[in-house]
């Protein structure tokens, strides 16, 4: 597994852009990822929940330097409560620099014949701490598996859920 330190840096043609669906994202990377399978391409980072939660957001996608056409990061996020289908409302960041919190439900992801294969669930990032936060553009979507995955449990399987990180259209360097 690569640390947050080693990110993986793919180098794409000019004008190719990775923007898979919800369903190619389980099917084709989280499930192979899961599974010990190859991924057909490796283009998404790794990195472990306590190194993601440690960290502010626009640390996590390049250490604030990143392009201002990229809005999107993906990452498979290991040792993630959220592999069980646990959660909670709020995930702390590093020392009280900010949090994660949950938005809404968790919504299944339908496969092409109408089957339910995996979840996703929304987070809002906000820096400072309760009651004193204040919502910032940075946005999370995790995916992860059913609790059965090709007649396996979850204990047979690598523990891994896939992150999509969003940065807004409103980005100010101040958040």
């Amino acid at each position: 597994m690569e640390t947050s330190q080693h990110l993986l840096e793919l180098e794409m043609p000019v004008g190719y852009r990775f923007v898979p669906t919800d369903e190619e994202l389980v099917k084709y990377y989280l499930a192979n990822k899961v599974l010990y399978k190859p991924l057909p391409v490796k283009i998404i980072r790794e990195i472990d929940a306590h190194d993601l939660y440690s960290k502010h957001p626009k640390c996590l996608v390049g250490n604030g330097t990143f392009n201002d056409n990229e809005r999107e990061w993906l990452f498979f996020i290991y040792k993630d409560e959220y592999f069980l289908g646990k959660t909670r409302s709020t995930r702390m960041v590093g020392n009280g620099i900010g949090f994660w919190r949950f938005i809404g439900e968790e919504e299944p992801i339908h496969n092409s014949e109408g089957d339910i294969f995996a979840f996703k669930i929304y987070l809002t990032y906000f820096s400072g701490s309760p009651p004193h936060a204040k919502k910032t553009h940075w946005r999370m979507e995790e995916y992860r598996l059913q609790t059965e995955i090709n007649g396996r449990n979850k204990q047979e399987v690598q523990e891994c859920i896939l992150a999509r990180i969003i940065r807004g259209r409103n980005y100010t360097d101040s958040i």
